[in-house]
């Protein structure tokens, strides 16, 4: 899978007093393409490699001369919001070097979240469209790529382009993965023809693989972006005064209001190993820190079992904890008005999570077309819990991922 951007459905979307949950990180899929490409026995590779990403565990390690993917994301919580996201994808490869990838996926939504309660709105729904173009290259020992998406809904357009490289050292046993993003949003309000922002972003990431032994594999990674505009939610409303609630005793509202900057850094270090010819474990930590004081530490345990030749089960626990940003307070006095930021976004107040998540995955023989299919299944569960966050303590959210690749 190439590493394009990939406009998420949580907190980067400024939907109308909507706020999902989610763990910003080095993506999964960037650990994977790399240790696809490291040179480990081949009976190590299957206990290794499979615990990295479910979707390419016990895929052949020469990809495909063309595949052909559809995938639908289904996310329910208990704080009354449900995402459903469908996506089509097709891989080309054009001669011996090059390849090709596009795709369209949908996010829709709906939800009645305790932010649009709050501000006396009834349950919305809106959907989101996206498609995304790559395309690499393979020269002189390098993988040279570059990729486009544009996504939009009623009120949100978004643009990006993300150029990346990639280059073996050391035998093929260590990799080296570099890549910079450029992404520009435009922001509006629904029913306000005259509200209009923009938001510019540009992201730096580095990834180092490296093969310890046949059974062994590390990886590190950092990633810096830089984020200026508007950053608010043009939907969102902070109460002063009483309880902090638009809905409830607050003696007035105002627009929430965030600063235009934003710093965001993030270490992340990947271990997997081989127990076994058809085991392996993985091990990860990541550290976040950025310009609005938010501290972050997520911690990840996954356990792989290669059950057959065509069949793979694994099991993946998530720790994630967080500071509160500089601005943030869980409510507001009349007085602090006078402040320059001030928000209702619980993404920015201080929360932890625990997550465990099931993945199955198998290959099908498709000796009459001479291809490959195959089907990967995960269900997660996820409790979140908000340390001070007025009106909600907790929430309860399930998801499940279904997807077909045929692989020609």
């Amino acid at each position: 899978m190439l590493p394009v951007p990939e406009k998420r459905s949580c907190s980067a979307v400024p939907r109308r007093g909507v706020s999902f949950w989610c763990d910003v990180r080095v993506p999964w899929h960037a650990a994977s393409s790399t240790m696809k490409r490291l040179q480990v026995s081949p009976a190590s590779a299957c206990s290794v490699f499979m615990g990295l990403m479910m979707a390419s565990s016990i895929q052949s390690q020469v990809r495909a001369e063309e595949e052909f993917s559809f995938s639908t994301y289904y996310r329910g919580d208990t704080d009354s919001t449900v995402v459903v996201t469908p996506r089509i994808g097709a891989n080309l490869k054009i001669g011996s070097a090059t390849t090709v990838d596009a795709s369209y996926s949908a996010d829709i939504w709906s939800s009645a979240s305790i932010d649009i309660r709050t501000a006396a709105t009834g349950r919305i729904t809106e959907q989101r469209d996206q498609i995304t173009a790559a395309v690499t290259h393979e020269f002189l020992g390098w993988t040279l790529g570059a990729s486009y998406y544009f996504s939009g809904e009623n009120d949100y357009l978004s643009n990006g382009l993300t150029l990346f490289s990639t280059q073996s050292a050391a035998g093929g046993s260590a990799t080296f993965e570099q890549s910079v993003s450029f992404l520009f949003d435009q922001v509006g309000r629904a029913g306000d023809p005259n509200f209009n922002e923009n938001v510019a972003m540009g992201t730096g990431r580095f990834v180092y693989s490296q093969a310890l032994n046949p059974d062994a594999i590390i990886q590190v990674a950092y990633e810096g972006s830089y984020r200026n505009g508007y950053q608010a939610s043009p939907y969102r409303f902070v109460g002063f005064g009483g309880d902090g609630l638009c809905n409830g005793t607050a003696v007035f509202c105002l627009s929430e209001s965030h600063p235009n900057t934003r710093f965001r850094n993030a270490a992340v270090v990947d271990s997997r190993i081989a127990l076994s010819d058809n085991t392996s474990l993985g091990l990860g930590y990541r550290f976040y820190i950025d310009s609005w004081g938010i501290l972050s530490h997520t911690g990840i345990v996954q356990a792989a079992w290669l059950v057959s030749d065509v069949t793979s089960l694994t099991l993946r626990y998530r720790f994630y904890t967080q500071g509160a940003a500089y601005f943030y307070q869980a409510r507001y006095l009349e007085a602090d008005a006078d402040l320059d930021y001030f928000t209702r976004d619980r993404e920015n107040g201080g929360l932890y999570a625990n997550r465990l998540a099931v993945g199955y995955e198998r290959l099908f023989d498709l000796d009459r077309i001479d291809a490959v299919l195959r089907m990967a299944l995960a269900v997660g569960g996820t409790v979140l819990t908000y340390r001070d966050f007025v009106g909600l303590d907790e929430v309860y959210a399930i998801d499940t991922t279904l997807a077909f690749t045929l692989e020609l």
